[in-house]
């Protein structure tokens, strides 16, 4: 095989040259024009702040159109875009803003989530309460230390979730303890109020967003440039095709 390849006449080798050299051109014409890099070219200074063009006169009014036509809900007489209608609705009245999105079948984990959240808050709330009762009572001697040292066996009917509360230790640990789980279920009382609000926001902004079968993916192989090198790189490119 070496032999043939000395054997074969110059004209053969220039054709093979030239052959090579257009099949490649196109290769190279993909290439960025960062691909061969200049020693000497320095790069320009990028740490200045990019400003965004100002907007004229006409492109505001355009833009303002635009907002406009998007406002066709009402409430309380003002315009509203569709998500803001979900958006307070639901920041008005739990579940509210799922009935206007049409989403009955999450109204049960709107008030169950709120609902649990409400209840052990509740609970906690009133043992607070109760505690703090049984608090004032002793400091305002209103209840005697023998009744409250025998507070366990013959408990202090007035105090309800306290009455068996038999030291001043144990009230003040039950005030600590009640109080601080009260606090953390408000917290997390109002941030499941906050999450069915961002639900129904969600919803609203997806109500119109295309799901149909028009939705399709394509690929295709692909002669893809590597910066840096002559031969481009085998790959795949993928489009998304809507209606």
């Amino acid at each position: 095989m070496q032999h043939l390849l000395f054997a074969a006449p110059r004209w053969a080798w220039l054709f093979g040259l030239l052959l090579c050299l257009g099949l490649a051109r196109p290769a190279w014409a993909q290439l960025p024009s960062t691909a061969v890099v200049d020693p000497d070219l320095t790069r320009p200074q990028t740490d200045t702040a990019r400003v965004a063009p100002k907007l004229t006169k006409k492109q505001k009014r355009e833009q303002a159109a635009a907002d406009s036509a998007l406002k066709t809900e009402r409430l309380f007489g003002l315009r509203l875009t569709r998500p803001q209608k979900a958006l307070l609705l639901a920041g008005i009245a739990p579940g509210a803003g799922q009935i206007y999105n049409k989403k009955y079948w999450k109204l049960p984990l709107v008030y169950g989530l709120l609902g649990t959240l409400g209840g052990v808050e509740y609970f906690f709330q009133t043992h607070y309460t109760d505690y703090r009762y049984a608090k004032e009572q002793v400091a305002t001697g209103k209840v005697s230390a023998s009744q409250l040292a025998n507070a366990r066996t013959e408990p202090i009917e007035d105090w309800d979730s306290a009455k068996n509360a038999n030291s001043t230790t144990i009230i003040e640990s039950g005030i600590i303890f009640y109080r601080r789980n009260r606090d953390l279920y408000i917290l997390l009382l109002i941030g499941g109020h906050g999450l069915q609000m961002l639900d129904a926001l969600v919803d609203a902004n997806l109500h119109d967003f295309d799901v149909g079968k028009d939705l399709t993916l394509h690929w295709q192989p692909a002669l893809l440039p590597v910066p840096g090198q002559l031969v481009p790189g085998v790959g795949a490119t993928v489009a998304l095709r809507v209606k």
